[in-house]
């Protein structure tokens, strides 16, 4: 199983972009798990009052990383996890544990100076390099962010995405737009990934060599 950790400080929509990520991940023909690692299990209920082609487990604790490998399907061996974690500043132990076992981190940021700061402050960066030396290979997992609820036509982007770039971070190309199809996912949402964001995301998370 390869994981994708969803993380961020506080909350950045990370339930609403596993929901469409998953989608998009099953869509381009993989097999995917989805992994409510927060405690208000919004991913579970989104998906348990929808039509997901996917199941999403429950797995808020502290013990992630040695409870959700017991727990992969027969057939599922080469699938993808995609995990919602709780927002780190309040969720150490559970973001820890899932960054323990993950393959991919990805830093669900809003494109604004005043996010950069939060993320700064915890800070994100540290904290999965922390992580490192209790993972097999005691190097941290690839790690990425991902702009999102980014209001269209506003000139911030691009002075966000030029600061992290300096700073060293990877930050993808795709930006998920603040737009009504986004912001109104909620239980019972029918998604179609397909022409999304997340499409270009996921053909950008391959094209990187970020999947297997």
């Amino acid at each position: 199983m390869y994981y994708i950790a969803n993380v961020s400080p506080r909350s950045t929509g990370k339930t609403t972009n596993s929901a469409w990520m998953g989608h998009a991940l099953h869509e381009r023909g993989r097999k995917v798990i989805g992994y409510d690692a927060d405690d208000s299990r919004q991913f579970s209920r989104w998906q348990a009052a929808g039509t997901y082609p996917f199941i999403v487990q429950q797995a808020a604790t502290p013990a992630f990383h040695l409870n959700v490998p017991q727990t992969i399907p027969a057939g599922f061996e080469d699938g993808v996890g995609v995990v919602d974690v709780g927002h780190l500043e309040d969720h150490q132990a559970v973001g820890a544990s899932v960054l323990r076992l993950a393959d991919l981190a990805v830093i669900n940021l809003p494109p604004s100076m005043n996010d950069v700061e939060r993320m700064e402050e915890l800070p994100t960066k540290e904290f999965i390099k922390n992580v490192a030396p209790l993972r097999a290979d005691s190097k941290p997992p690839a790690t990425w962010i991902l702009l999102c609820k980014a209001p269209t036509g506003v000139s911030e982007i691009k002075q966000v995405r030029e600061y992290l770039e300096e700073e060293g971070y990877n930050v993808f190309t795709t930006v998920v737009p603040s737009v009504v199809k986004y912001m109104r996912t909620h239980e019972g949402s029918d998604i179609l990934a397909k022409g999304s964001a997340f499409e270009s995301l996921v053909t950008e998370m391959e094209e990187r060599g970020l999947l297997p």
